[in-house]
């Protein structure tokens, strides 16, 4: 049934259109600011942010195998490009994962927005990894939107409040590491699209092989510092509300957009050529509509600098998205 729901859809011009792969992944990007905001939240409410990865994966991993079980979606690849499909998933996710962790630690010894800015320059990988492998085109607008993209992010961080003291040598070796295992998950997770032979595997399948990548992240993350204390903490975790809230807001976007958007979007971009630009759309999304998130729902005081950021990104991502 749900197979017979994809092939219509399929057969709908719009659904393998570039207007959809750019529609998809802007909406996806934009839907990760509520992990921006969650994973800033946590700390504050004393949630080690790691559990919400696991129980969040935990819970994506559950409701994919029932709609997998309950839909028939299954792989219609060869059992070997199955396997090879869901293990690149599998370790984008637990990439992924780690990432964020080193992240976090990053953010809380060094200066936020300008650990923030490098880290999402990662963005330039996945477009160059297509250059390199998948002869996916840079023309002059396509290069010129990457760079306006890159000086957004820069100007972003500018705008932050990085004044005190840091620990300069501990951040940046933090933020290095996380830099590489950004670019190392957005070229995983780029990677399937571009083979027409992956195509097979379901979305379902997908995002259950990232869920379980994940989850296996967070469990290698919390067995590494685990003692009496962080245990206690994880347990008094599990019972408060807030992690829930945090759980079922994160993935209730997260399932929905993966089996809908996210990897049909992501196929579509890559039939076009256009496989590299995914994540620099959805990152640029990700910081705009963080941006007026900031001004419209936390009432937070804009610069100039800011707005000058934010034509910057927007103007970015029109010119990336052009043929």
């Amino acid at each position: 049934m749900f197979q017979q729901f994809v092939h219509f859809l399929n057969g709908i011009p719009f659904f393998s259109s570039v207007a959809f792969g750019i529609i998809a992944m802007v909406i996806v990007g934009s839907s990760w600011c509520l992990t921006g905001l969650v994973m800033g939240d946590a700390p504050k409410k004393g949630i080690e942010s790691s559990l919400v990865q696991f129980c969040g994966s935990f819970v994506s991993c559950a409701f994919s195998v029932i709609i997998l079980l309950a839909t028939a979606a299954y792989s219609t690849s060869t059992p070997k490009v199955t396997f090879l499909t869901c293990l690149t998933y599998f370790l984008g996710g637990t990439v992924n994962c780690i990432m964020l962790q080193l992240m976090s630690k990053a953010m809380q010894v060094g200066p936020n927005g300008i650990i923030w800015a490098i880290i999402q320059s990662a963005l330039i990988f996945p477009f160059l990894g297509g250059i390199v492998f998948f002869d996916v085109k840079l023309t002059a607008l396509r290069g010129t939107g990457i760079v306006l993209m890159l000086v957004a992010l820069a100007l972003f961080a500018m705008t932050k409040d990085n004044t005190g003291k840091f620990d300069s040598r501990k951040w940046k070796l933090l933020t290095f590491a996380a830099l590489v295992l950004t670019a190392l998950q957005q070229n995983i997770a780029t990677l399937p699209a571009y083979f027409q032979e992956a195509r097979g595997v379901t979305s379902i399948i997908r995002s259950l092989s990232t869920a379980s990548g994940t989850m296996f992240g967070a469990v290698c993350w919390n067995l590494a510092q685990m003692n009496r204390q962080y245990w206690q903490n994880l347990k008094n975790s599990l019972k408060r509300w807030t992690l829930w809230k945090y759980i079922m807001a994160l993935q209730g976007f997260s399932l929905v957009f993966a089996y809908t958007l996210f990897y049909p979007g992501m196929n579509v971009m890559a039939d076009a050529g256009m496989g590299g630009m995914c994540y620099p759309m959805m990152v640029g999304s990700c910081i705009v509509t963080f941006t007026l998130t900031s001004i419209w729902l936390l009432k937070e005081k804009t610069t100039r600098l800011q707005i000058i950021a934010l034509v910057f990104c927007l103007s970015g991502l029109v010119l990336i998205c052009t043929q």
